[in-house]
């Protein structure tokens, strides 16, 4: 069982410290700190259900060692370490993580330096007086774009030592292991980066100035917690922006950290201003960050571990099994399936609710929201929910009509109950319908595997009967004779009464990418949200087509995760998709589109197909008759407000808990 992961399951050593596999599950912001930046229920649950799926380790996401400082807090509710107070809660999740057969780091930052886009520390100071960030010199983020007060030489050296103090307490708190957080142009990565150290003094100018504060930080932290203890620094091994640290150097820095007794390397890749490489989206290929990892494993004798989309388990034997790297570091794999070790291990890899890389965790905490996972409910719900569905006593016969994201997960849900349930599909395979076409434009396949894992779930589950190919209406509804009915029929494209939508040339984007519709010559995409812009990508792979997008908002995919939509944005650029923003449309013709800028001048864009993306309504035809007839009545998912898959998904679970 699971033999064909032969490396990915065996047991390594970071150090003394003997891991029981080569799976480490990466630090991610949560959010769910308390305000102060102290360690809560809710938090320990989310570690611990991990640490029971079979992760050998657990990182903890990112705590600040020296808030008196760097001042600002890079997100609201980030973890702290800088005070014995908050020795308490951090060894309440440390045992938790060890009753659950884990072992357990924390990843330790000095500060978000000039990049932090938090607030002060002390609180209520947003909008009361403009917040200035710290850095190795003046050097401003591009992102965070504010000015920047460089820290003195005895500043630095008072960050050096109480810097090693958290290392103290996080080792007396029960941690195995202490990660030094020098990834993404955070403060520490700020002094080892040309493109943000300028400084001229000790601290600044050539390598081993600007190596001076990373290395005197691991002196200070081997200082306070001895020889044995695992010291592990992550950081970015290219930064990928123009003036930044490249391979060459980076690996001149780990040979360095090697010789200071530094016990791993976790190689991470980029800074905020090419965000993409800290967290690579769907647009970027699986295993994009392996290679940094294989450049910097050739060239020291240290553990090495990987990361970026490496959830697939076989991919992540690969990389190990040709020495890329020691371990594989994994963030979304494990916020989507806590149990991806554990199922990886029973041979049940087909079982794995796998990510599928929409990046709405990251959007979430982004916008200063506690994590969630789209495609798994109970990701920081895991204290209320992680157990799974609780058995009914008296099951009930439950009919859910629609078999799209939400209707699967209602069904998974209600069937885990023990209910005895109907699931009616009217296309040949579940997920046909908006999933599929989900799945057409250029990178995400991936959502396939939503499917993939209901499927998996259902057939092991007797009382789940699932009927596909059959529309169901009411009679067929009624012959079912259900107790509870469940509507989850999704969504249709909005049609706006706009003159000339009639015409032979306008087509819905669903037409297109189902493949109904093959658009040619001269395209023109009626709308520039999320779907639209995607919609945009599916059609300019196509060859030989211009390709316009026409959006009445001032830019295009605003409901678009950030850095997912500043790769597809990227990728509209490099084809000559052209913009059209601020434009309202006024109407249709066999000639093209008219329309009408702020001023109120319109204009022509030729076109030959017309393509309408301008979002979805709700289909519910059958709940006025549906409530009439049978004693209780749910609509789920998009047939009840369309949103996102992540929406559909949790519409589903909850749907299924109450009933």
């Amino acid at each position: 069982m699971g033999t064909q992961y032969k490396h990915l399951l065996q047991p390594g050593k970071i150090g003394k410290l003997t891991l029981k596999n080569r799976v480490i599950f990466n630090p991610c912001e949560t959010l769910y700190a308390t305000v102060e930046g102290e360690v809560t229920q809710k938090l320990i649950d989310f570690y611990v259900q991990r640490a029971a799926g079979g992760a050998a380790l657990l990182v903890v996401h990112s705590a600040q060692a020296c808030t008196r400082l760097d001042p600002n807090d890079p997100f609201p509710h980030s973890l702290r370490v800088d005070d014995n107070a908050y020795i308490p809660m951090l060894g309440e999740l440390s045992e938790a993580v060890h009753r659950a057969g884990g072992k357990i780091a924390i990843l330790v930052s000095a500060g978000g330096g000039a990049q932090s886009m938090g607030f002060p520390y002390d609180r209520g100071l947003e909008g009361m007086k403009e917040i200035q960030n710290v850095g190795a010199s003046e050097e401003q983020s591009f992102v965070a774009r504010r000015r920047v007060r460089m820290l003195s030489a005895d500043e630095i050296r008072k960050i050096i030592e109480v810097y090693g103090l958290a290392a103290r307490r996080v080792m007396h708190a029960g941690f195995d292991a202490f990660y030094i957080h020098a990834l993404g142009g955070y403060l520490i990565s700020q002094f080892i980066s040309p493109r943000f150290n300028t400084r001229t003094d000790e601290y600044g100018g050539d390598f081993d100035r600007r190596m001076r504060f990373l290395k005197e930080i691991v002196e200070s932290c081997r200082k306070n917690v001895g020889p044995d203890y695992p010291l592990v620094v992550r950081m970015s091994i290219d930064e990928f922006f123009p003036g930044g640290r490249g391979v060459e150097e980076s690996i001149r820095i780990v040979k360095a950290l090697e010789q200071l007794g530094v016990n791993a390397v976790d190689a991470g890749a980029g800074l905020y201003e090419s965000m993409h490489m800290i967290i690579p989206p769907i647009y970027l290929p699986k295993g994009c960050l392996t290679d940094l990892a294989a450049a910097v494993r050739r060239e020291v004798k240290i553990p090495v571990i990987t990361q970026g989309r490496l959830y697939d388990p076989e991919l992540a034997e690969s990389v190990l099994a040709e020495g890329k790297a020691d371990f594989i570091g994994m963030t979304r794999g494990l916020l989507a399936d806590p149990c991806w070790v554990k199922k990886v291990q029973a041979g049940k890899v087909d079982e794995i609710r796998r990510c599928i890389t929409c990046n709405q965790c990251i959007d979430r905490a982004l916008k200063g929201r506690t994590i969630r996972c789209a495609i798994n409910p109970i990701a920081g719900r895991e204290g209320e929910f992680g157990k799974g569905p609780t058995k009914v006593s008296h099951p009930r016969k439950v009919v859910v009509v629609g078999g799209g994201a939400a209707g699967m997960e209602v069904a998974r849900v209600t069937g885990k109950k023990g209910h005895s349930v109907t699931l009616f599909e009217k296309e040949a395979r579940l997920g046909d319908g908006q999933l599929k076409l989900a799945c057409a434009a250029p990178f995400k396949e991936e959502f396939g595997n939503i499917v993939k894992f209901y499927e998996s779930q259902f057939s092991g589950m007797k009382n789940v009967k699932i009927v596909l190919g059959k529309e169901a209406g009411i009679p067929e509804i009624k012959k079912e004779s259900p107790d509870v009915v469940v509507l989850a029929t999704g969504a249709s494209p909005v049609i706006p009464e706009i003159e000339g939508v009639e015409g032979k040339n306008v087509v819905t984007l669903n037409d297109v990418l189902s493949g109904k519709v093959v658009v040619k010559g001269k395209v023109v995409i009626a709308g520039g949200g999320c779907a639209g812009s995607g919609g945009a990508d599916f059609v300019s792979e196509r060859n030989g087509k211009e390709v316009t997008v026409v959006e009445m908002m001032d830019d295009c995919a605003l409901d678009e995760e950030l850095i997912t939509r500043l790769a597809l944005m990227g990728r509209l650029k490099e084809k000559n998709v052209q913009m059209v923003t601020g434009h309202r449309i006024r109407r249709f013709t066999t000639e093209g589109v008219v329309t009408e800028d702020k001023d109120g001048k319109e204009t022509t864009i030729p076109a030959d197909f017309i393509v309408l993306a301008f979002g979805a309504a709700s289909f519910n035809p059958l709940e006025e008759k549906a409530r009439q007839l049978f004693p209780e009545v749910h609509v789920a998912g998009d047939a009840g407000q369309p949103k996102k898959i992540k929406d559909a998904i949790e519409s589903g679970f909850f749907t299924g808990h109450a009933i």
